[in-house]
């Protein structure tokens, strides 16, 4: 699972990778929960890439939907940092 966001502070949401028969494909989720508990499905793409991109060119729209959602449960974990010494 990848989290997309342009700004630090702004998630738009997650890409999820499953295989369908036999197939990897991507599935773009919301950030936050509905009412049920679950986080909404927005759409499915054969590649990360179209995954993302898509989530990056309806950013407004995702921007909205997150505003209508409970928050997530849990904060994104921080990512480890890379130094380069050269």
């Amino acid at each position: 699972m990848w989290q997309v966001r342009r700004v630090r502070d702004a998630p738009l949401g997650y890409v999820l990778s499953r295989t369908e028969h036999g197939v990897v494909v991507y599935h773009c989720c919301a950030y936050g929960r509905d009412d049920a508990g679950g986080r909404p499905w927005l759409r499915r793409t054969d590649s990360l890439n179209s995954a993302v991109a898509w989530m990056i060119q309806h950013e407004d729209e995702l921007s909205a939907l997150t505003s209508s959602l409970h928050p997530e449960p849990e904060e994104w974990p921080v990512s480890a940092r890379v130094t380069s010494t050269s």
